[in-house]
């Protein structure tokens, strides 16, 4: 963040914050919809899901060498 917004670290750390209270809060009512609708063990299958994917997306970004 300093070198992308130097003059404004404060309002970039605030809109971090926000942005992860927001995955949290969307995540677990994702979770708790399907845990509602489908049954337990349909918010663990997500959770992998997503786990997976979030590890071949940061694989995929990884700077080449």
């Amino acid at each position: 963040m300093t070198r992308i917004i130097p003059d404004d670290l404060e309002a970039g750390g605030g809109l971090q914050v926000a942005l992860i209270q927001l995955a949290i809060a969307g995540g677990a009512s994702a979770g708790g919809v399907l845990f509602d609708t489908v049954g337990w063990w349909s918010a663990f299958v997500l959770s992998a899901i997503l786990l997976v994917g979030s590890a071949v997306l940061a694989a995929l970004a990884r700077p080449r060498s």
